[in-house]
């Protein structure tokens, strides 16, 4: 992030205020927030006016009117929080009953390679985190970007990997996002599994034992956030997760 920036129409009203940064090679108006009392029609067409060519990420409402307006929807995400120290988790999570040959193990322990080709199994087309046009390299390399904390934050301790035998079946990723919860700090930024039905439940057991671990760490809360549409918003809810905001990421088309 470079800047704040605050978007006003011809008679100087401030219709929105925004984060300049980049997204995916596009100029960023990130955390965009309406002006008092500016309905979010007026905020779509100031930014399709003011933006062209820059990526949007804004509250649902705004969004909602973004698209409605002509912005190109990317991303319709749900962030969640849980708050570890005032709603501590069963510590019983962080040794959970498996499937025969089936352990938990420290994912710090293993590489990115190692969990590459479950990551890439765990989304296939149709599902709507796919990583279309992925391939194993780049995706080791987007797995690697958490291991080694330069995407967002030092991958936690609490991050466990369920393993039959020696191959991975299950993921939690856990990193130390800095900022303030309930939107920033630390972030499960990975769950998923083998998607054979054999391993069914596995990706929320992972993350009960790893939302289990953070806390006897000491870790106070813990975020995520589930596109639109992933069926693992309900197991999210069900664990224990408590919704906090949902936004959505859009394209400003060049031309007004």
């Amino acid at each position: 992030m470079d800047e704040r920036r605050t978007l006003r129409d011809d008679d100087g009203r401030e219709v929105a205020r925004f984060v300049t940064g980049t997204w995916r090679g596009h100029r960023l108006a990130d955390d965009l927030l309406p002006g008092p009392g500016v309905p979010p029609a007026d905020v779509a067409a100031a930014v399709l006016c003011a933006l062209p060519g820059w990526a949007v990420c804004a509250q649902e409402r705004e969004g909602r009117a973004l698209a409605a307006a002509g912005a190109v929807s990317k991303r319709h995400a749900h962030c969640y929080t849980w708050d570890l120290a005032a709603r501590p988790p069963d510590p019983s999570w962080a040794r959970p009953a498996l499937p025969a040959g089936v352990t938990l193990a420290p994912a710090v322990d293993r590489e990115p390679a190692d969990l590459t080709a479950t990551w890439i199994a765990a989304y296939p087309p149709g599902h709507p985190d796919n990583p279309r046009g992925e391939t194993f390299d780049s995706a080791r390399e987007q797995l690697a970007t958490l291991y080694d904390g330069s995407l967002i934050g030092a991958l936690m301790p609490a991050s466990c990997v369920l393993q039959d035998g020696s191959r991975p079946v299950a993921v939690c990723l856990v990193n130390d996002r800095p900022g303030d919860p309930p939107l920033l700090g630390p972030w499960i930024t990975e769950v998923f599994r083998d998607p054979d039905p054999a391993y069914a439940g596995l990706g929320a057991t992972a993350l009960r034992a790893t939302l289990a671990r953070a806390a006897a760490d000491g870790v106070p809360t813990v975020g995520l956030t589930v596109t639109e549409g992933n069926p693992a918003r309900a197991t999210y809810e069900k664990v224990g997760f408590t919704h906090t905001e949902s936004t959505m990421t859009l394209l400003v088309p060049e031309t007004p």
